[in-house]
């Protein structure tokens, strides 16, 4: 899809960070957007920030884990845009829990916005998408969706598997020669507020009282649920609008695998290298994301 002009494109988790600048550079090259997020206040600041653009924009109230709310989706989105021509499924939380200590309500809730929220928003879109000209599915997986970590193992189910259900959709879809492309994301440490929705009912699922389960990917141990968020998004390599280009550039180029950021050419180059040890060289990632922030694809 190398024009996005006049193009309907739905995002999910369209609220912030990814979502809401996929939105505004959507907007930017005339495609008019259908905005899906469980906040309504988020929801509203990205549609406001869409005035200033000559597009088409709707605002939808979701929790992509409801498989009702997103099946009925597509035609609330058609009755108002008239069709739909490509689907973001972006929305995601983070979750750091191990595996000894989760509960069922923590895979229940993890699993249904970043596994279950996908292959709802792909399964109720797919049809109409296949009756356009050209289409596009773009699934957001992530580097964990590569290689795994300790005290990720609800993100990581969630993310390697949507990177094998949207591998496995883009061969089905290879297979009808469809007109639909399918994109798995795998975008690296990007400056979103993602780690300040790792919570339920305003609760951290780790115990920040406890040194060893302090989040210190990304640099210095975190002590409180903001310092979590405010660490992640300040010190990742590059924020949310760059990411939104690299993947918008990717697409039109028909790379259909994206790695967002320098840290994921790393992540993917490490795991396949040194597939039983890369966990020993993770600690260098931060540092060669950083040194080597920028996707090639912009300078293009």
């Amino acid at each position: 899809m190398k024009n996005f002009e006049g193009k309907v494109a739905v995002i999910t988790g369209a609220g912030s960070g990814m979502g809401r600048e996929l939105a505004i550079e959507l907007a930017k090259s005339g495609a008019n957007i259908a905005l899906a997020e469980w906040n309504e206040d988020t929801l509203n600041e990205t549609a406001e920030l869409l005035k200033n653009y000559n597009v088409g924009v709707s605002k939808h109230v979701i929790d992509v884990s409801d498989k009702e709310a997103v099946f009925a989706l597509p035609q609330k989105v058609i009755d108002e845009h008239g069709a739909v021509d490509m689907v973001f499924n972006n929305a995601g939380v983070a979750l750091s829990q191990t595996i000894e200590d989760s509960t069922d309500e923590d895979w229940d809730w993890g699993l249904g916005i970043l596994l279950h929220g996908v292959i709802n928003g792909t399964r109720a879109f797919l049809p109409h998408l296949k009756k356009r000209p050209e289409a596009a599915i773009i699934n957001t997986s992530s580097i964990f969706g590569l290689l795994s970590v300790p005290t990720q193992s609800i993100y990581h189910v969630g993310k390697y598997g949507v990177r094998a259900f949207t591998e496995t959709l883009a061969l089905e879809m290879k297979m009808e020669d469809s007109p639909v492309e399918v994109y798995s994301v795998h975008p690296g440490h990007i400056g979103t507020n993602i780690a300040n929705y790792g919570v339920k009912n305003n609760k951290l699922e780790i115990d920040l009282d406890r040194e060893d389960e302090r989040p210190n990917l990304f640099g210095p141990k975190a002590k409180t649920k903001e310092e979590v968020g405010e660490l992640f998004k300040n010190q990742a390599p590059i924020n949310a609008n760059t990411a939104a280009k690299i993947i918008l550039k990717n697409i039109k180029k028909k790379n259909k695998r994206i790695l967002v950021g320098g840290d994921a050419r790393w992540f993917d180059r490490i795991q396949r290298f040194f597939p039983k040890k890369y966990i020993y060289l993770l600690p260098l990632i931060p540092l060669i994301g950083r040194l080597f922030p920028k996707d090639k694809l912009l300078d293009r």
